[in-house]
């Protein structure tokens, strides 16, 4: 059977698809095989990737194939064949700039495009803002424009071919009628074909097609988890999940078949209802911190280490995630992490129990103070909807300056949090400012002179050293202030830097620093339990004397028992659990992954089996947090 010139052109776009996407893949193989991945894991992970790149190839190329035997009659004519090459040369350009675009990404996220560049494609602008300041975009995109030029002239002569060839009335039938057939093999071998050749994280994602993950990522972001994840019977899960959470001063208000958390945690009688700053650092991962996982031979935190002298720093805390949203959930709501997308950005985060909530029965007024716009990833919505009594962000500041495309450098923020500070302790109430930076991210500059690093080389350890800075000099200046005091300060970073690694969830890069600092009121120290973002906010109120009534998933750190202590957090659509020696990775098909793990810089390592108590009680958690928000059962505090 001779294919026409039609069939045979759309297959030469299917083989030119799948060579570029080749070429991404093997320069990605390359890249990560100097960092001592499997020879043999690549390979393998290459020939898998064909088959992706097969199928996404087809599944794109089905609706071209449709319109260009459906609308013979539109490209024989002059304005049609003009819009037909168009559409050609869009064709190209967006191939190109993808591929292009897939190496950016992976320098940044050590991954193929996922949940992180669905959201970035929701906020265009704060994205290409960054884009411009953070690369040399007068030298890549002519680049990019001379390579999709040059692909489209290759194509050009077949390209004219196909639309001039009058297709037979049965060859149109057969298009027609086998395109619904051919859709559904297609998405059959989509969701089908292997998308985890390797226990290795890093080869899995060479595996994967960049624009099929990212297709993924956004139709999965609210992923279902009974069916898709391990579980087990509720009435297991549920006196597992308090085994968790319950402590010497803690006591159950629910009954044990109850889906929840709630009960008294006795601090005694005597509140110090101090002032409460918690400053939400863009992500400060233990990394930067000279005393903890700095070894780069510079200094990047000298301020905070110095402030720390004279606080209480957490040397063993985990983010629950490696995005904003993610830190904010565990912040502000003590919410454990489910897969996919921070509760933050879900429908249904109304109202949750949240530490603006809970402060506000004790009296508290309550802000958030963001250096950027708060419509970006919904966060000004979730402050506002989970109980802060104001929202402020770059549009409302007073006092302007330096800035990116993602908002207000560092001193600015602090420098109005300063100002609303002195307004909102006016009247003997007290004060809960919570506040989210954003010099220490991409295009990693600031001011000049703050500091002796040039912020013209855009370097992530200058922008954290600037970072440093601005949050010492808050601190420095604050001191002169009347309610000085009676504040205590919580510095915490959101998420760690790069998330990279052969691990599912490279546990390693989520470590972030946890201090409070109070020299009035909280004793110096260095504590190494091992704990997790969302212990944030039980760790505080413990540390004020405040006893209350919450479900939250955090607990005390300082009332864990010597060798204790737990993490949990996210990574796209995996979620880890674990204890000062194991870890267990959950994973879509009801898969769980092993993992040795020592608190620190050392990544964990694969075991053959995951360690069954470990496997249960994160199995008990996430499922249980997932059934919890979907029937809003977290969110008890917040009705009328």
């Amino acid at each position: 059977m001779t294919l026409s010139a039609r069939f045979r052109f759309w297959l030469l776009c299917i083989g030119v698809f799948v060579l570029v996407s080749g070429l991404v893949r093997l320069g990605l193989a390359g890249w990560i095989a100097t960092e001592g991945h499997s020879a043999g894991g690549l390979a393998g992970a290459v020939a898998v990737g064909i088959l992706h790149d097969l199928c996404m190839g087809f599944a794109l190329g089905l609706p071209f194939l449709i319109g260009l035997y459906l609308l013979g009659f539109v490209w024989r004519r002059a304005v049609g064949r003009w819009l037909a090459h168009l559409l050609l040369i869009a064709f190209c350009g967006v191939l190109v700039f993808s591929s292009v675009a897939e190496f950016f990404f992976w320098n940044e996220f050590s991954s193929r495009f996922n949940g992180i560049a669905v959201n970035y494609l929701i906020f265009p602008r704060e994205v290409i803002g960054n884009i411009g300041e953070s690369f040399n975009l007068p030298l890549y995109l002519p680049m990019v424009a001379v390579v999709a030029l040059g692909l489209y002239w290759l194509l050009r002569r077949r390209y004219v071919a196909a639309l001039a060839f009058r297709p037979s009335r049965k060859e149109i039938l057969w298009v027609l009628l086998g395109s619904p057939v051919f859709a559904l093999v297609v998405a059959l071998a989509l969701y089908g074909s292997p998308i985890a050749p390797s226990r290795d994280r890093e080869i899995n994602e060479v595996a994967q097609n960049g624009m099929f993950s990212m297709v993924r990522a956004f139709l999965t972001n609210d992923a279902q988890y009974d069916g898709l994840y391990a579980g087990m019977p509720e009435a297991e899960a549920l006196p597992l999940l308090r085994s968790i959470v319950a402590q010497d001063n803690t006591t159950f208000l629910t009954p044990d078949t109850t889906r929840s958390l709630m009960r008294h945690v006795d601090n005694g009688q005597t509140p110090k209802k101090l002032n409460i700053v918690l400053v939400i650092n863009e992500s400060y991962g233990s990394t930067y911190i000279d005393s903890l996982d700095n070894r780069r031979g510079e200094s990047i935190s000298p301020n905070i280490d110095r402030i720390a002298k004279d606080g209480l720093l957490f040397t063993n805390v985990y983010a629950t995630g490696d995005r904003t949203v993610r830190g904010l959930e565990a912040l502000l709501t003590s919410f454990a992490p489910i897969p996919g997308i921070s509760t933050a950005r879900r429908n249904g985060s109304e109202g949750m129990n949240s530490v603006p909530f809970l402060l506000h029965g004790f009296g508290y007024r309550s802000a958030f103070l963001y250096a950027g716009d708060a419509l970006f990833d919904n966060m000004g919505h979730f402050w506002s909807s989970i109980g802060f009594d104001n929202v402020w962000d770059q549009g409302d500041f007073t006092e302007t300056g330096f800035s990116t495309a993602w908002g207000y450098a560092d001193e600015y923020l602090y420098k109005e949090a300063t100002k609303r500070l002195d307004q909102m302790t006016e009247g003997g109430r007290p004060a809960f400012l919570a506040m989210l930076t954003v010099s220490n991210h991409r295009p990693y500059t600031y001011p000049q002179g703050r500091i002796d690093k040039n912020p013209k080389q855009k370097r992530k350890t200058n922008a954290a050293t600037y970072a440093d800075w601005a949050f010492g000099n808050f601190i420095d200046n604050a001191r002169g202030k009347p309610w000085f005091d009676d504040t205590v300060f919580v510095f915490i970073g959101d998420h760690g830097p790069k998330i990279n690694g052969a691990a599912h969830v490279p546990v390693d890069g989520f470590r972030v620093p946890l201090l409070f600092y109070s020299p009035k009121h909280i004793q110096p120290a260095r504590n190494p339990t091992l704990g997790s973002s969302l212990d944030m906010a039980p760790t505080l109120l413990g540390l004020l004397g405040i006893s209350f009534d919450s479900p939250f998933f955090g607990i005390d750190l300082r009332r864990v028992p010597p060798g204790g202590g737990r993490i949990t957090m996210a990574h796209n659509f995996s979620v880890a659990f674990g204890t000062r020696n194991q870890l267990v990775v959950l994973e879509p098909n009801n898969s769980l992954k092993g993992y040795s793990f020592e608190p620190g810089p050392k990544p964990p390592v694969w075991e053959k089996e995951p360690d069954p108590d470990v496997a249960r009680l994160g199995v008990a958690e996430t499922q249980t947090a997932h059934h919890m928000f979907y029937s809003r059962e977290y969110h008890d505090l917040s009705q009328p």
